[in-house]
């Protein structure tokens, strides 16, 4: 790897072009700052930007020269054998300078959290119950990283009764976690965990439920992050379908704000995918879209406790899981997708041509739009409604809870009583 460099001449090189304002000498007036426009240059050898190894001379050699999914290497024999990663980002701190949105300046506030995103403990929560032996990866903004990187090592050796003060009791039995089964949500039982008594952190539990987290500092210009809706992610997601399928087999990408909520007391995530992508009763599809159910986060209820309390009551509710199905289906969902099919992710849909699909693997988008998708996807009856169905993960598999700080529908909140 030290070789690479001269090897292979790769180089990562940057270029911006900015204006800047620049204060008169011994001034410390606003008003009379003077517009300037300066530039930035960079250059990285590639061993500088890379997160590993990126010969990949090794996994092309050992690749099958039959590509399908009957005697393909690539294929997982079981859901422990398959290799999935949940990814969210990349992640950012806002400020607002003369009325514009802005990147904040980690030095001018000690008390960002920088990418980390608030519902990222309380979604940890649910991937360590039903995601055992996956990897979360969390993409940040280069110039956040640091600080990001200290909030995530803070919450890291932080124990379980801090983090979860009413339901981090049903992480205590040992034996269970290392069985790497699901942990159902039906047995989130709200108690007070004393402090007082030692508790593990929840590095510890991360490590017995086999649970990586990656942290992926990404250079983009900042104006990406200032002008655009969603910061981001649209730049982000072609780099992580081309940077880490030949990491992972299968590849969830989601928002920080969203939790991944079973519908059975039986089967992980880990399961539920592997019977999808790869399984006997295989849907043969590049790639599925989740479905997106919208709670309203109010701001009295914005703390991991009740947003905890919020997913349990409505998952285990059936009248209110019902109506939520119903009414607040409200955007499209994030998707998952096999990573042998992908050409890119393009956050909404898991993209992919004719000469990535392996022989039997079809790309399900149906041809249709979000509205009669969505219709075709209620009725049962509709003739095109097992082509939905195909392509979105079922009810019945998990759904993606999406636990904003917005309001969208007065109904969709959490704790409302239909």
């Amino acid at each position: 790897i030290d070789l690479l460099d001269d090897s292979q001449k790769i180089y990562f090189k940057t270029k911006f072009e900015l204006d800047g304002w620049f204060r008169q000498p011994d001034s410390d007036d606003d008003e009379s700052s003077q517009k300037r426009r300066f530039r930035i240059y960079t250059e990285w050898p590639w061993t500088a930007v890379m997160s590993h190894d990126d010969d990949r001379s090794a996994i092309a050699n050992g690749l099958s020269t039959s590509w399908n999914d009957i005697d393909s290497k690539f294929v997982p024999s079981n859901h422990h054998e398959m290799s999935l990663a949940h990814v969210e980002g990349p992640g950012y701190d806002q400020s607002e300078y003369r009325g514009h949105i802005s990147l904040k300046f980690m030095n001018a506030d000690k008390l960002s959290k920088g990418g980390i995103h608030p519902r990222l403990v309380s979604n940890l929560f649910h991937l360590i119950r039903n995601a055992p032996g996956s990897t979360h990866m969390v993409a940040v903004v280069d110039g956040q990283a640091q600080r990001s990187y200290n909030v995530m090592l803070m919450l890291l050796n932080t124990s379980i009764s801090d983090l979860f003060k009413m339901y981090g009791k049903v992480f205590r039995n040992v034996g269970t976690l290392n069985d790497q089964d699901l942990i159902p949500i039906s047995s989130m039982n709200p108690i007070d965990v004393n402090s007082s008594q030692p508790s593990m952190t929840l590095l510890e539990l991360l490590r017995i439920r086999k649970i990586k987290i990656h942290m992926v500092p990404i250079i983009t210009p900042s104006l990406v992050f200032e002008k655009t809706v969603c910061g981001g992610q649209y730049t982000f997601t072609p780099y992580l379908a081309a940077r880490y399928s030949a990491d992972y087999q299968v590849i969830m990408y989601i928002d920080g704000d969203t939790a991944m909520v079973e519908s059975s007391n039986k089967r992980t995530l880990n399961e539920i995918l592997y019977d999808r992508f790869f399984g006997q009763k295989s849907s043969k599809c590049a790639g599925h879209r989740m479905q997106l159910i919208e709670q309203y986060v109010k701001p009295e209820y914005n703390n991991n406790e009740a947003v905890l309390q919020c997913t349990q009551n409505l998952a285990l509710d059936k009248k209110k899981w019902q109506y939520a199905l119903k009414n607040c289906h409200l955007k499209e969902g994030h998707i998952v997708a096999r990573t042998d099919s992908v050409y890119a992710f393009s956050v909404h849909h898991p993209d992919t041509l004719d000469g990535y699909l392996p022989e039997g693997v079809d790309d399900c988008i149906p041809p249709y739009s979000e509205m009669e998708q969505k219709a075709m996807l209620r009725d049962i009856k509709h003739e095109q409604h097992e082509l939905i169905s195909r392509y979105y993960l079922g009810e019945d598999e998990f759904v993606q809870l999406h636990l904003r700080n917005r309001e969208r529908k007065a109904e969709c909140a959490c704790f409302f009583e239909p």
